[in-house]
């Protein structure tokens, strides 16, 4: 079986751009960190690569490829007003190349279920293979 490959775009934690933290964003936080520990726990069947938009490093190459994705699920005004929507939109995860779900994080069933997704006003509509 070949690996799947996961992307998980994690957000500033702390950004007083965003009004500080909420439990309900660290909720979602914790939800993708733990995401990004166990799968990478399973190496054999996941590549995960995550991009920590809070990060220098990561900040630029991370919010072109979550914008780039966004496009292709048919969000362009969310794209071009990402920059300044970056806390709204993470955690965000992309899946063999398609982004199965921003503002939370899919759980480990639901991404080994093969399940598409695809982002339809901020809403997901799952179409099971």
């Amino acid at each position: 079986m070949a690996k799947r490959k996961v992307e998980i775009f994690i957000g500033p934690i702390a950004c007083s751009c965003a009004g500080g933290q909420s439990p309900a964003r660290q909720e979602k936080i914790a939800r993708a960190f733990a995401l990004e520990h166990t799968l990478k726990g399973m190496p054999d069947r996941f590549d995960v690569s995550t991009w920590r938009l809070g990060d220098d490093e990561d900040y630029e190459e991370g919010l072109a490829a979550l914008r780039r994705y966004l496009r292709d699920a048919g969000e362009k005004d969310l794209a071009d007003r990402l920059a300044f929507a970056v806390n709204d939109m993470t955690p965000a995860v992309a899946l063999d190349g398609k982004l199965i779900r921003v503002r939370d994080c899919p759980t480990v069933d639901e991404i080994t279920l093969n399940a598409e997704v695809s982002v339809t006003d901020s809403q997901e509509v799952r179409k099971w293979k």
